[in-house]
């Protein structure tokens, strides 16, 4: 049977997230500069992102490829200083998705197109730690995400709000562990194809981490 292959290797790319309150804070990993309060933080782990069948689900509507690999989950990768007042600044980068597509419908000679195309969001947001209860510190950010986007399928991207809760457990550790469930609001153009016109889709949508602090 003739059919055109979607096989999306899916990496994500961590980013953000905590940060304790100043007087519960425990001594930053990395320290800042002398004279400064300020704590300097890097986060990584795994991040589930529900944007990627919107991605998928375009690409079928708009020229009728079917989908075969789908890993909607990778890394997400951020760095951000702290204050003493508890809000915190940084930025990061991630989910990115990578997308190939294996085209055989050629129907009258055997041949293999093979079509790229990627995501790689980035992101700037402002956090605050509430006061620690117990070995837990909630928190919560928001921000902007700008996801880069092109290739064969892809056109470019449009920005977007990013929100997120969170939760550090933890925290007087060397290494805190936390989880966080988010929104990010960013777009990507789906290309036109033979089926249907060019749409704009939500390719991060509702995230869902759990990631080191270190």
């Amino acid at each position: 049977m003739n059919y055109r292959k979607i096989i999306l290797p899916f990496i994500a790319l961590l980013a953000c997230t905590s940060m304790p309150l100043v007087s519960q804070a425990r001594p930053g990993i990395i320290p800042s500069p002398a004279g400064s309060n300020n704590e300097f933080f890097v986060e990584a782990g795994l991040t589930y992102a529900s944007g990627v069948k919107n991605v998928v689900d375009q690409l079928t509507t708009n020229m009728g490829f079917e989908s075969t690999d789908t890993w909607p989950v990778g890394i997400k990768i951020s760095a951000y200083t702290t204050t003493p007042s508890g809000f915190a600044f940084g930025g990061g980068f991630g989910p990115s998705t990578f997308i190939e597509v294996r085209d055989r419908n050629h129907h009258y000679y055997n041949h293999d197109d093979k079509q790229t195309s990627y995501i790689f969001p980035v992101f700037a947001d402002v956090r605050y730690y509430f006061p620690k209860s117990g070995t837990l510190t909630p928190y919560a950010r928001a921000g902007v995400a700008y996801p880069f986007s092109g290739g064969d399928l892809l056109g470019s991207g449009t920005p977007g709000p990013v929100v997120a809760v969170g939760l550090h457990v933890w925290e007087h550790r060397i290494l805190a562990i936390g989880v966080e469930a988010g929104y990010d609001g960013s777009k990507v153009e789906v290309k036109e194809g033979y089926l249907h016109g060019a749409e704009k889709v939500q390719a991060t949508e509702f995230t869902l981490s759990v990631f080191a602090v270190f």
